[in-house]
């Protein structure tokens, strides 16, 4: 019986949950669709926007300022990266950013038909904003 539970404690972190040791595929995006430019300007109230659709649909995994640290990350693994982070900043374009949210990658779910294509950009101005930009 207990070799039995070892097998299924097993099999449920490597299929379901993943391993804690488990190493991120690079998300590659295309170079059309890095090079798309955001159309909105960057203001008080789409920052504002950005935040509230942040809260409800990211916060969880994300976190709340976006270090990948969410509540939900103790069933994520590899937990979600740093937005935050100068690498992500520099290496991510608003067209890439924008892409991710919209197609998504599991376990992240794609938000292309829960979002509007401006509130996809509002939060990819807030998302900005945590970076400082």
């Amino acid at each position: 019986m207990k070799k039995l539970l070892v097998l299924v404690a097993i099999l449920y972190t490597g299929v379901l949950g993943g391993t804690a040791t488990q190493e991120r595929e690079p998300w590659i995006v295309p170079e059309e669709e890095r090079a798309v430019e955001n159309p909105l300007t960057s203001s008080d109230g789409l920052i504002e926007e950005g935040a509230e659709l942040y809260k409800k649909n990211c916060l969880m995994c994300h976190g709340e300022i976006g270090k990948g640290d969410g509540p939900a990350t103790a069933r994520i693994k590899p937990a979600p990266p740093d937005l935050t982070s100068e690498a992500a900043r520099e290496r991510m374009t608003d067209g890439e950013i924008f892409y991710k949210i919209t197609v998504g990658k599991r376990p992240m779910r794609g938000m292309e038909r829960k979002l509007s294509e401006d509130q996809r950009w509002s939060l990819v101005i807030f998302i900005r904003s945590l970076q400082g930009d």
